[in-house]
């Protein structure tokens, strides 16, 4: 006797339950399972097998329905479920909501036996992934697609069939800005044209929302890249003006053995290896692929055991001030030690535990680890920073995120200003209005958001507008690239002016020499983070590293804005100095060379330059050429020290990028005031840039 019929029912109302649960009565085929909250029916969705069908309250306001619906359309493993959503007649804006979700059907409350038992029957054989046409784009759903290909390959054992997985790169974009209108039409003319393509060769089918898949005959060597090739070609035509691309996973059937579904999965494998290639989007199931693949599935089956004995582990990575160089907090990082693979690199694992919502359940070990060092650190009266944590692009959609992470701060005895949530750009590009809607109720909450891998996707700028993030962590291929990419440089520095002027924290990861490490501080990055000032550690290591620490976090000392005067001639350089007065910190240079050393290391620190034109070694003219050259040094304003009668001299140097002139002999009262105006222009300046980027924030 075949397994009985899944059914889950979430709803708030226990009545509304009662009457679904009447119709197990009549048909003994169902197994009901009910859930009276969102986070009742996640744990049921993880502990028992996948449902056949949802029942779903979007109208109750003590259940966010609406949530765990973008929660299971996001999931991987969930989002051919099908879902029938209990509404009300005068709810028609949350209905509009949840149909974009594509749920199956509605069922007007107050339920009645008769109308809910017809609408599970009709969902149950037609709804989902167990109906035959896709009913979007009639082509085969899934299960259809398995079994008319299986019996296509026992039907005709003698010839060559080749599986083709096809991807949508980035189409989530064009239901996001397009609408989702725009995105199934583009769906339904892909759909035909491959079943245009096939010439009765083949099956074709859609797997998922942007997920297609074929195996055709394939009598001659190289037709299946003549088909991947037929339906690039149409693709790009359609996909021009909306930026996507189409990826192509193929798999040579060699091994009519295997499960369609596995042969699925081999070509879903071979489009893994897609991702970089920049000149061809497609790749081909090989050897390689197969060992990676065997690997993949030895994680998938090995995860729970590994997390239940121990095999994963959390380590510390301290951060550091970049100006005093004390340790302000630390990044929680997991690792995998397996018995037989040993140490697995987390961009190994986590793309694929993303895939079916495993990733949330490490998330939250994670979390507690983290909470637990905290609440160690406490108890033991030890340094306390705080610690930034991974929220993956699935924790977003997560209807009880908030509320897992309250109640675990509060489980410890946690302030939240100790646990930093950290999200990647990437799940902006995906979401973006979800995104921003989840942030800000977490911020709201009193939680401190960071953006991770800053400046990795082309999505940036834009993100930085719209989204409510307290730091920006830079993403650490920059510091890879610094020594032999100048424009790495300059994006970095233009990252942190930016940042400053919307008043967002920064972080550099990755760092690993003196050179990258004074190159963020003299350009005013405020963190560092990377193997220069320590390693990721081992919690025991971590705590003990932290008890050394001062308890209370040092401070860095109140700020003079820095003068650095270059003159050859010390008693000069010592009058200007009396002149300006106390309300500076100054820095003295005998010559341009000695003033380009010591901004090399205190450039962060230094908001304006006075310099005389002639000086042995290097002369004023060749330091403001040298310091206009240098994007870390060219927004320091500059003040030349000339003779009243070299006016060719102070018109050079105006030229050359000095902002004003002092001329020999010079009056106290007038440079001291020269000085004060020259900086109050420069604040003046950076005012209108803040304002000129807060005003484009506002503008949509």
């Amino acid at each position: 006797m075949g397994e009985k019929t899944t059914i889950l029912i979430v709803d708030a109302k226990n009545e509304d339950r009662s009457i679904l649960m009447q119709i197990g009565k009549k048909h003994p085929e169902y197994r009901f399972l009910e859930a009276d909250t969102v986070g009742r029916a996640l744990d049921l969705l993880e502990s028992e097998r996948k449902p056949d069908l949802i029942m779903l309250d979007i109208v109750s306001p003590n259940l966010d329905g609406l949530r765990l619906l973008n929660f299971l359309k996001k999931n991987e493993r969930f989002r051919s479920v099908p879902v029938v959503a209990g509404t009300l007649p005068g709810a028609a804006e949350v209905s509009r909501k949840a149909a974009k979700f594509g749920v199956a059907d509605f069922l007007m409350k107050p339920y009645d036996v008769p109308n809910a038992e017809a609408c599970i029957e009709k969902a149950i054989h037609s709804g989902g992934m167990q109906g035959e046409r896709d009913s979007l784009t009639g082509l085969y759903t899934a299960e259809s697609f398995y079994a008319e290909t299986a019996k296509m390959l026992r039907e005709n054992a003698g010839k060559e069939y080749t599986l083709l997985f096809f991807n949508l790169a980035n189409f989530a974009l064009v239901n996001d800005l397009q609408g989702r209108e725009t995105g199934d039409n583009i769906l339904k003319q892909i759909a035909s044209t491959m079943a245009a393509g096939m010439h009765h060769k083949g099956v074709c089918g859609r797997v998922a929302d942007d997920h297609f898949v074929c195996c055709i005959e394939t009598e001659h060597p190289g037709d299946e890249l003549g088909f991947y090739e037929y339906m690039e070609s149409r693709v790009r035509k359609l996909a021009w003006q909306f930026h996507f691309t189409l990826e192509c996973g193929i798999y040579p059937i060699d091994d009519i053995t295997l499960s369609v579904k596995d042969m699925c999965d081999r070509g879903e494998f071979a489009l893994g290896d897609v991702k970089g290639i920049h000149l061809e989007k497609y790749a081909y199931y090989d050897k390689g692929t197969a060992e990676k693949y065997y690997h993949e599935q030895m994680m998938i089956a090995d995860r729970e055991k590994a997390l239940t004995e121990g095999q994963f582990y959390v380590v510390f990575q301290p951060v550091f001030d970049a100006v005093i160089e004390k340790v302000v907090g630390a990044e929680a990082l997991v690792r995998w030690r397996h018995p037989v693979l040993g140490v697995i690199s987390p961009q190994r694992y986590v793309p694929l535990f993303e895939k079916d919502g495993f990733i949330h359940k490490l998330d939250l070990f994670v979390w507690e680890e983290a909470c637990k060092v905290l609440a160690d650190l406490k108890r033991r009266g030890g340094a306390l920073r705080p610690i930034s944590v991974n929220v993956s692009r699935i924790d977003l959609y997560h209807p009880d995120l908030a509320d897992s992470l309250e109640r675990l701060l509060a489980k410890y005895q946690i302030e939240k200003k100790y646990l930093f949530l950290e999200i990647t750009e990437s799940a902006y590009v995906e979401q973006p209005q979800e995104m921003i809607n989840v942030v800000s109720d977490l911020r709201k909450r009193g939680f401190k958001i960071m953006m991770d891998d800053f400046g990795s996707g082309y999505s940036s700028l834009n993100m930085l507008k719209d989204m409510p993030v307290d730091v920006l962590k830079i993403d650490m291929n920059f510091m890879q690239q610094l020594e032999s990419s100048r424009r790495a440089g300059n994006i970095v520095i233009s990252i942190i002016r930016m940042a400053k002027l919307l008043h967002i924290d920064t972080v550099a990861e990755g760092v690993e020499t003196k050179e990258q490490k004074e190159f963020l501080k003299n350009i005013g990055c405020d963190e560092i983070q990377g193997y220069y000032f320590a390693k990721p550690m081992p919690a025991d290591d971590f705590c003990s590293f932290m008890m050394k620490e001062p308890r209370h976090q040092e401070e860095r000392t109140g700020y003079k804005k820095g003068v650095l005067v270059v003159d050859d001639v010390t008693v000069i350089r010592k009058s200007l100095i009396q002149a300006l007065g106390d309300e500076y910190t100054y820095y003295e240079a005998a010559n341009g060379q000695q003033a380009l050393d010591i901004l090399k290391t205190e450039a962060s620190q230094i908001s304006i330059i006075i310099t005389d034109v002639f000086m042995p070694v290097m002369d004023g003219f060749e330091l403001i050429g040298k310091l206009q050259e240098n994007p870390i040094y060219s927004h320091i304003p500059i003040i030349v020290v000339t003779v009243s009668e070299e006016r060719e001299n102070e018109i050079k140097a105006l030229k050359l990028g000095a902002v004003d002139v002092i001329t020999k002999p010079y009056d106290p009262v007038s440079a001291k005031h020269r000085v004060k105006n020259v900086l109050k222009i420069a604040e003046a300046e950076r005012l209108q840039m803040e304002i000129k980027l807060l005003n484009e924030k506002n503008i949509k």
